[in-house]
């Protein structure tokens, strides 16, 4: 969409004036839609995680495996819960600058520095969780045939994950792009 076609549809709208107060109140972080998703999301995936971490030890022979192995797991699992919290909190400050360009810009090079943080919080969580469950195993060729299977499928979410940031990465920079042909600022 360029930028005269969104011009003329945010004139189209109609105009629906709120009290200072209702303002004031959806800029807050609690009442905020958009973070209160990610914050349900982020409850909802940290909750997972730590019941997995409660049981692990018994119904995934977490006892039998030695020492490292669960400290892998263990390690993993914080890590993907520490890298997901820290996403929600970069969610929360987007506004950096005085004007919309500088803001996005900087937003930008974030959005870079996470996509690749993303990536490899997702390598480090399966690496990890495929070292615990594959320890200790007695190698068969169906066994060997399941773990590249599963090698497969992982790097398939790689590849979508990366594409998907590189989607967004790409969009938010034609936004950019337009805004300062719009405007004949840097």
């Amino acid at each position: 969409m360029r930028i005269e076609e969104m011009k003329s549809l945010w004139a189209a709208q109609p105009i629906e004036i709120k009290p200072n107060e209702a303002l004031a109140e959806m800029l807050t972080e609690k009442s905020h839609p958009i973070l209160k998703g990610i914050r349900k999301q982020l409850l909802l995936e940290i909750g997972s995680w730590l019941i997995i971490l409660c049981v692990y030890y018994n119904m995934f022979d977490g006892e039998k495996r030695p020492l490292a192995a669960n400290l892998v797991l263990i390690i993993c699992v914080l890590q993907a819960i520490a890298f997901n919290f820290t996403g929600y909190l970069a969610a929360r400050n987007l506004v950096y600058g005085d004007n919309i360009i500088t803001s996005i810009a900087v937003y930008l090079k974030k959005l870079k520095r996470f996509k690749w943080g993303s990536l490899c919080s997702r390598i480090i969580f399966t690496g990890g969780m495929l070292f615990f469950f594959i320890y200790g195993l007695d190698v068969a060729i169906f066994r060997i045939l399941s773990i590249a299977f599963i090698g497969l499928v992982f790097t398939g979410q790689l590849w979508l994950l990366q594409r998907q940031w590189s989607q967004r990465i790409k969009k938010l920079a034609e936004l950019k792009f337009e805004l300062i042909n719009t405007n004949g600022k840097n």
